[in-house]
């Protein structure tokens, strides 16, 4: 039987060979891949540019979005307290609400009123007087009564109060819990381990710093001593677990920055302590020039002095918590205050101010619109809130 010829109609179905059809599938998603790349790269460069020109975009104004009544007394002094706000004077001290409502109000007479507002404590004495008030969020929680004229307090964020007194030539340094409980004292004198110029202590108050200083064969010598409330200073005479010498250098401030992170301010260093049993001098910043005033917050230091340099008139070095330099910045805005509102700082005073970043960038410049008594950070990067006699604003840049 004859075979049947077979059909060439092109027409017909095609048989594709499977190499050629792997290579157009390639083909195509090789297509597809790169349109899509450069379509993510033309959003990603779109995104960038819009970033970059709002982080380097240099205020100058603000838009007032919100104000809360609030009328400061005449020679108030305005402190804040978390989201509320403590303000005070000699007659007595306030706390205020975001609202502008007051929480509580105590009055006293003092002469010359010391504050300190830590984590959700506040306490309270006379330069010279002989007691020391200690408020929570409630109000009144503590009150010590002291044998010898207070010369100076510090408090932790948990509550715990340092108290320096004043007894001739010996300087007792007591601790109390919040309620006024004594937890401990020691004595000082010039000749065994000098006067105490400052104090720190660590939010949990297991941790206390304090430089002395004093004459050693005619030369000004300091001490930087910690002394450890917990587990570990239990074996150590007065609980000391260890100090720093600084030879013809006085030590005029002590501070904690967090639990296990504290510094010392020399006349000509900046001296950087970590350890939460036994701290350790971990950065030791020689400095050039007088320093004018210092800031801290939980992350850094800031250390302002004169500018020599002719590029501002002051000249501000802000350093980390491991003791590196973050940047260096040069302005010449007067200051009441200056203050580190995370990856910000503001440096202002009643009229005007500046805001830079930590990296050294100038963020806002630009006049109040309110005598502004302080001024703190917002919700966003770009909002302020300001404590002003015409009452709370929030702010926002434009």
């Amino acid at each position: 039987m004859a075979g049947r010829k077979q059909d060439t109609n092109d027409n017909g179905p095609k048989l594709v060979d499977k190499k050629e059809f792997e290579a157009r599938h390639f083909r195509l998603r090789a297509r597809r891949f790169a349109i899509g790349a450069v379509l993510v790269a033309a959003v990603l460069i779109v995104v960038f540019v819009i970033y970059k020109q709002i982080s380097e975009k240099v205020y100058t104004e603000y838009e007032v979005i919100g104000t809360v009544d609030w009328t400061p007394v005449s020679g108030t002094t305005v402190l804040p307290y978390g989201s509320d706000l403590v303000s005070y004077s000699a007659d007595g001290i306030h706390c205020t609400n975001a609202k502008g409502q007051d929480l509580w109000s105590f009055s006293y007479v003092m002469q010359n009123p010391m504050v300190e507002v830590q984590g959700d404590y506040v306490a309270v004495a006379d330069h010279g007087g002989r007691k020391v008030y200690i408020y929570d969020r409630t109000g009144l929680i503590g009150e010590i009564e002291v044998n010898n004229p207070v010369r100076s307090i510090c408090l932790s964020g948990g509550g715990v109060v340092a108290a320096v007194l004043d007894d001739g030539d010996t300087a007792p340094i007591y601790l109390y819990y919040r309620d006024g409980t004594p937890i401990s004292y020691f004595r000082t004198t010039m000749s065994r381990s000098g006067y105490p110029a400052a104090i720190g202590i660590s939010d949990s108050g297991k941790l206390v710093g304090v430089s002395y200083f004093y004459l050693d064969s005619g030369q000004l010598t300091s001490h930087v001593a910690f002394y450890n409330f917990d587990e570990v200073g239990k074996n150590e005479t007065d609980n000391l677990v260890c100090g720093y010498e600084y030879r013809g250098e006085l030590v005029p401030m002590v501070r904690f920055m967090d639990e296990d992170s504290a510094f010392a301010v020399a006349n000509d260093r900046l001296v950087i302590y970590e350890g939460k049993q036994r701290p350790q001098d971990i950065a030791n910043r020689l400095l050039q020039d007088e320093i004018r005033s210092v800031y801290y917050g939980k992350d850094y230091v800031g250390l302002v002095y004169f500018d020599r340099s002719g590029e501002g008139k002051y000249r501000m070095e802000v350093y980390d918590a491991k003791g590196n330099q973050k940047c260096e910045l040069h302005f010449d805005q007067e200051y009441n205050d200056i203050r580190f509102a995370g990856e910000n700082i503001l440096i202002y005073n009643s009229a005007s101010c500046q805001v830079y970043t930590t990296k050294g960038r100038l963020k806002f410049q630009g006049t109040f619109e309110s005598s502004v008594y302080l001024m703190l950070p917002g919700t966003n990067p770009t909002s302020c809130i300001l404590v002003t006699d015409q009452g709370i604003q929030t702010i926002q840049l434009k």
